[in-house]
């Protein structure tokens, strides 16, 4: 067994330790998944709207706590996860609202036989989180896959231990059958042994590549379907404009999101030559004026990096760029506040090219790479070069050449002249390296069921 410790990103203090649990403990974790799976499947759609309407106002009625806690464990602004928690209960809503008319029962005629399709929960599922979204990026694939009748087990990542205990808290507190959602407080190294557990029939990750490579061929070796949210390192393109500054505006707001730790904050900004110089002072200015301070302050618009190591591998790629021929605009540098050094300052680089190594690496950090395009073609070719693509938007005057330039760019979802978080009733994921499979909308609900047909 090893210890796993959560550390506050703003004082650098422990928040608390825990311990992991053993290879025997795990597998009692796993029966007792499974045993719950056996009545839980067989409750009926309203029962279990109930129960996750009642999850619903469990965390609404503790909003100001539950948000602080995620503040203290990885650094997210406040403000930014006290409006998160009510956008989390309300996808709980939607689920509930829409899992009958999704996975129920459908009967119809052909050719004089009758059919019907039923979609069949799977068993136990697996799933592995990551830090930055400690609550959200649970909820959103354990409401679904619970809906559709299965049971959870849920690896969260290490660092944020006390978020992931929380949670299912939650689900007890909301009056969920013991043993349906079950936290489990192990390493990486334990995931071999959970993909090869009978009771275990499929697999949820979101996180980095190489986890998704590693625990995908695992899942596959054992014949178990995996849905897989991968990052991406996503386009913000910007075509024919008369509003630039607004532009400017929107490209701040998005590569800042959650401190600039999202895997859906735009990270290249691809610009028409013609606005490429004025798009990369401006851009630079509003970025070096963001002020960086205590995540639990209302004026704070940047928060730390969650982790000192992550910070430094941040400087290490931004280091990288610059030698690859970025030139710099703004940033690169560690930033201390009061003796306190997990903060990085806002960092633009401009000039790149796909020679650069910003070009196709996600940068989880803040960090924004400024390419320019001749035209929409070139923005087109200059977007589709890489493999990390999960979403993107591009804004622009002429609509219908947006909206054809859209359709175009190989990409999980696009944008038009706006950018939204994700939402329960879309779907969402990525293509090529940024995994497969949908999380949230009606995909989401039916990931882990099987269509099974019968005719009568």
């Amino acid at each position: 067994m090893s210890t796993l410790t959560s550390i506050n990103p703003f004082t650098q203090e422990v928040n608390a330790t825990f311990e992991t649990i053993s290879d025997e403990e795990i597998k009692q974790k796993i029966e007792l998944a499974h045993s719950a799976y056996l009545s839980w499947r067989e409750t009926s759609f309203d029962e279990r709207k109930n129960l996750f309407y009642k999850l619903a106002e469990v965390i609404e009625v503790d909003i100001e706590n539950v948000a602080k806690l995620q503040t203290l464990e990885m650094g997210m602004l406040l403000s930014a996860s006290k409006t998160g928690m009510q956008a989390m209960a309300d996808l709980i809503r939607w689920f509930a609202d829409n899992a009958e008319d999704v996975l129920g029962d459908k009967e119809f005629d052909v050719d004089g036989s009758k059919w019907k399709f039923t979609h069949d929960p799977l068993w136990v599922i697996y799933g592995v989180a990551p830090w930055n979204f400690p609550y959200n990026q649970v909820l959103r694939a354990a409401v679904p896959n619970i809906l559709a009748g299965n049971t959870q087990v849920y690896k969260h990542a290490s660092n944020v231990p006390m978020c992931a205990e929380q949670i299912e808290k939650w689900f007890h507190k909301a009056g969920f059958p013991q043993g349906v959602y079950n936290n489990i407080c192990i390493s990486s190294s334990s995931s071999e042994m959970i993909l090869e557990h009978k009771h275990v029939r499929g697999m949820n990750l979101t996180g980095w590549e190489k986890a998704g490579r590693v625990l995908g061929a695992l899942a596959g070796k054992n014949l178990k379907p995996s849905v897989l949210e991968l990052g991406g390192n996503d386009a913000f393109i910007v075509l024919e404009t008369s509003k630039l500054d607004e532009i400017v505006d929107w490209a701040i707001v998005w590569r800042m999101r959650n401190g600039w730790q999202a895997c859906t904050a735009s990270k290249r900004f691809i610009i028409l030559e013609k606005y490429y110089e004025e798009f990369c002072e401006k851009f630079s200015q509003k970025m070096s004026e963001l002020k960086i301070g205590d995540p639990m302050l209302e004026a704070t618009e940047l928060q730390p990096i969650c982790q000192e190591s992550a910070r430094d591998e941040v400087h290490k790629q931004v280091v990288q760029s610059i030698s690859d021929g970025a030139r710099l605009m703004t940033g690169w540098e560690k930033v201390s506040i009061d003796g306190k050094w997990f903060f990085y300052a806002p960092t633009l680089l401009a000039d790149v090219t796909p020679d650069i190594y910003s070009f196709h690496e996600e940068i989880f950090g803040p960090v924004a790479s400024a390419i320019s395009a001749r035209d929409i073609d070139h923005a087109v070719e200059l977007a589709n070069m890489i493999d990390l693509w999960l979403w993107g938007c591009i804004f622009g005057d002429k609509h219908d050449e947006i909206v054809a330039t859209a359709e175009r760019i190989e990409t999980g979802m696009m944008f038009i002249n706006q950018t939204v978080s994700s939402r329960a009733m879309l779907p969402f994921g990525g293509v090529k390296k940024s995994g497969y499979g949908k999380e949230n909308g009606p995909e989401g609900l039916r990931a882990f069921t099987s269509k099974k047909v019968i005719l009568y």
